[in-house]
């Protein structure tokens, strides 16, 4: 049986020139009682929990389909359409935190994407359509046909690269390039571009995206991100004339969409990779010790990055915080890994599903449908609470809220204490990684092969 062991080695890269308020209703909030959505069982746990929303949407007829958590709002999305955008911070003359700010209904047909939240825009994409939503007053701002149906969430970044541009991958390939700002103007044509310009701010262009993109893209520095099904990452970054197409092959698919924190992105494969690439001088790389010259002459690290394998399969996005990388290894457990380095911390053989890290706790489902809070430092698990009607998963890699939703539309946010005692937990030694059951077709076509 092998054992747990992790190696850090370099990879090759490649560079191509680059409303009125609604507020929670107080019925059904029993409901919370007992669950992890109750005040005094969060404040067990030190979380306070900083709002309870219903959305406002036919939640007879219909579920829940997305919760998507924003810097300064949460959207929920019901399967009639209905989008609710739940305001997260406080802005003078503004809704308060935790109040429905507007809720918008999206026409047409065919499935509905996860949303985007962009700094000024909201995107939803939905069969052949786009439309882009007014953040802050949830007014339609315009609705375009796409050049082909859509494969995943559309999403809004700034930037000369991105140029105030809406980025929409496409079924096949492709990725249907916007302009952000067309207020009102009638729909016009998509121009297909084999070499991707990025340069081209006010031109509408369907750009090539290196294989289908199933992941909804994501705002990067001052531009935007995607990840193709066969696992190149494309970034479209820099101002003006120094707008860059940066490409990283991460050398197969993605287990989960890339987390970015600041100008680094962690993403695992389902080989068993678990990586963190930096933009640094030559594009996207994962390997450490390029320096460059600080102001007075003096050798600095221009970036930091780092490729670890792990005798595993990873499963979903990884969850970044306290300088910890945690990655769900599916029947094989769940592992922390020191996000400076990539060194791994802890390793517990319990399946879960990663939920968020909130101060010094990583939240999971685990396979009984309870929700599992363990030390991040250690993996220990601290904390083990009911979900009741919560069933719906919401991934938060965003913000360090725990973000619980039911598929009637119940939504509630709950944030760590930061008194909270940071003392780890030590867990039980782990055992050595099991090898999944062998194939016996594969078997057999390995004996044809001997023979």
């Amino acid at each position: 049986m092998p054992s747990f062991w992790t190696v850090t080695r370099p990879l090759a890269t490649a560079v191509i020139a680059t409303a009125g308020l609604w507020t929670a209703p107080t019925q059904g909030q029993s409901g919370l009682c007992g669950t992890a959505a109750d005040e005094l069982v969060a404040a067990r746990v030190g979380l306070d929990r900083e709002w309870v929303v219903q959305v406002p949407f036919d939640s007879d007829a219909w579920r829940l389909v997305h919760v998507v958590v924003g810097d300064r709002l949460v959207v929920a999305q019901g399967g009639d359409g209905v989008l609710a955008a739940i305001r997260t911070d406080t802005r003078p003359g503004g809704p308060r935190r935790g109040t429905v700010a507007w809720s918008q209904r999206i026409g047409g047909t065919g499935t509905i994407e996860e949303a985007g939240i962009g700094e000024k825009t909201v995107i939803v994409a939905r069969g052949h359509g786009v439309t882009a939503i007014v953040a802050d007053s949830g007014r339609i701002a315009w609705e375009q046909r796409l050049a082909g149906v859509a494969s995943a969430g559309g999403m809004a970044a700034g930037g000369m690269a991105a140029g105030g541009m809406v980025f929409v991958p496409l079924d096949g390939s492709g990725v249907d390039r916007l302009p952000e700002d067309i207020w009102g103007q009638p729909a016009f044509p998509a121009r297909t571009s084999e070499t991707a310009p990025v340069g081209e701010s006010a031109e509408r262009f369907v750009l090539d995206s290196k294989g289908e993109v199933d992941f909804r893209p994501l705002a990067y520095e001052d531009g935007v991100l995607w990840c193709s099904a066969d696992g190149i990452i494309t970034a479209l970054v820099g101002m003006g004339e120094r707008a860059r197409r940066l490409e990283f092959d991460l050398g197969g698919p993605a287990s989960g969409p890339p987390v970015v924190r600041g100008s680094d992105i962690f993403v695992a494969t389902r080989a068993g990779d678990i990586v963190r690439l930096a933009h640094g001088p030559t594009g996207l790389t994962a390997n450490a010790g390029i320096e460059r010259l600080d102001a007075r002459g003096q050798k600095v690290p221009a970036y930091v990055g780092w490729h670890t394998i792990v005798e595993a399969v990873p499963d979903g996005s990884p969850v970044v915080g306290g300088n910890t990388v945690v990655v769900s290894l599916g029947p094989w457990g769940i592992a922390g890994f020191d996000a400076a380095n990539g060194e791994i911390r802890w390793h517990v053989p319990d399946v879960g599903r990663l939920l968020a890290i909130t101060d010094t706790r990583v939240w999971s489902l685990d396979e009984t449908g309870f929700l599992v809070a363990r030390d991040l430092m250690s993996g220990g698990r601290r904390d083990r609470l009911c979900l009741g009607s919560f069933t719906i998963p919401v991934v938060n890699t965003v913000s360090e809220r725990l973000v619980l939703a039911s598929p009637r539309g119940l939504v509630v946010s709950l944030a760590p204490r930061r008194l909270l005692s940071a003392t780890p937990v030590v867990p039980p030694p782990a055992a050595d990684l099991p090898e999944p059951a062998a194939d016996p077709a594969a078997d057999e076509v390995g004996d044809a092969d001997d023979t």
